[in-house]
């Protein structure tokens, strides 16, 4: 037969009518006085450890008493000890005192029988003198009056004299005291001198130092100025342009002024105007050379042994400029050398090379102005044509200008002198 899982009865359930009261079966009372009496044996022993845990903790409560007593009693004589001690340290304190007073008495009496010692030591040594004073002064009440007087002052001379070693006592712990304070402000003035010492020679050093910085500085000095001292070759060309000029440059370039009286130009007329010497201006930087009418004719200009020569000079600075290399500072020496002309720099750059000319502004007078040239021109300008002028021991160049206005030109006036 199969069956499936939901025809299976897990469960019954009855329903059951309660007993109507019937008397009590034999066995089921057995059974609950069965259960009763193993309750009661359980009971029963559970009492029995009770029972005896309490007698264990009672033998330990009486132990514990037992000690505590017994601790009580030592702790009792301990007490009467200490208390037998304490009066005993009292005791010992008090004989501790009167110790320290009889020593203080003895002491004290010790030196007063040292005094009467003394004192028995003085009249015995004077008892002969006292003895015949006595017998001098007679018996009598005169005498007696008369000793009586002598004794008071000789106590009081006694007094004067305690007191006079009590004063000289302070006196002495006084200046003891002072003693030791000056030798305090000694040890202090001492200590303080050693530092003085050690700071001046901590100081010449340094003044060594400084005296050796100020020479080596003082070399420097003297070096840049030397070096500042040598000017370029353009700046020395330009100041002979500018200082031996007889006029100041002026920059304007030659061109007609009207006249000042009239508004009409006559181109015809003709002027003479008295123009003023040649007359050549120093440099305060660079000498300017002087015009020489030597008896020999002048050297002519080699421009081959002239670059040589500018060729040596050069080197000759980049010899000085390594020399310097190990007393200037790097910015120091870059500013001076920059300042130095490359070679070939006679005129500065080739492309503002310029002349100073001298023309006439065509009313009569005449100007100065600056002529802008190529290098080439300015190479060939070198190439000076000399004459020797009769009746005269020297030569000059002379070099002329076509490029002037022709207005009233004058071929002696429009002579530049250049010197040698």
């Amino acid at each position: 037969i199969q069956v499936s899982k939901r025809h299976v009865i897990h469960k019954l359930f009855f329903d059951v009518a309660l007993e109507e009261q019937t008397a009590p079966d034999a066995e089921t009372l057995q059974n609950e006085l069965d259960k009763v009496k193993a309750q009661l044996s359980m009971k029963e022993k559970e009492k029995r450890e009770c029972q005896a845990l309490v007698d264990g903790l009672r033998d330990t409560l009486d132990v514990r008493n037992a000690t505590i007593e017994s601790l009580q009693k030592v702790l009792g004589e301990t007490e009467m000890l200490c208390s037998s001690l304490k009066k005993q340290m009292k005791f010992l304190e008090q004989q501790q005192e009167d110790n320290r007073s009889s020593k203080e008495e003895a002491r004290r009496l010790r030196n007063k029988l040292r005094t009467m010692e003394r004192i028995e030591l003085l009249l015995q040594s004077q008892r002969p003198e006292v003895e015949e004073m006595i017998r001098e002064m007679g018996v009598g009440q005169a005498a007696v009056e008369q000793l009586a007087v002598y004794c008071v002052s000789l106590k009081k001379e006694y007094e004067n004299l305690k007191e006079a070693r009590k004063i000289s006592n302070e006196m002495t712990e006084k200046l003891k005291k002072e003693v030791f304070s000056a030798n305090n402000k000694l040890q202090k003035t001492v200590s303080e001198l050693e530092m003085t010492k050690e700071e001046l020679k901590s100081t010449q050093k340094d003044l060594k130092n400084a005296d050796k910085e100020i020479l080596s500085l003082k070399k420097k000095i003297d070096i840049l100025q030397d070096t500042l001292k040598v000017p370029s070759v353009t700046r020395e060309t330009f100041s002979r342009l500018v200082f031996e000029s007889p006029t100041p440059v002026e920059l304007r370039h030659p061109k007609l002024h009207r006249p000042a009286h009239s508004d009409e130009i006559n181109l015809d007329a003709t002027f003479d105007v008295d123009t003023p010497e040649h007359q050549s201006c120093r440099s305060p930087f660079s000498p300017a050379k002087r015009q020489k009418l030597d008896k020999k004719p002048p050297p002519v200009v080699n421009l081959a042994n002239k670059l040589l020569k500018e060729t040596v000079e050069n080197w000759a600075d980049d010899l000085e400029d390594d020399a310097l290399k190990g007393l200037l500072p790097a910015f120091i020496r870059n500013s001076v050398l920059s300042k130095k002309p490359s070679l070939g720099s006679l005129l500065g750059p080739h492309k503002n090379v310029g002349t100073v000319r001298m023309g006439y502004d065509g009313l009569g007078g005449r100007t100065k102005f600056i002529q802008p040239v190529s290098f080439p021109a300015v190479h060939m300008a070198v190439v000076m044509l000399w004459r020797p002028v009769l009746g005269s021991s020297s030569s000059v160049s002379v070099v002329l200008f076509p490029s002037q206005p022709e207005m009233d030109w004058d071929p002696e006036r429009a002579i530049r002198f250049f010197p040698i």
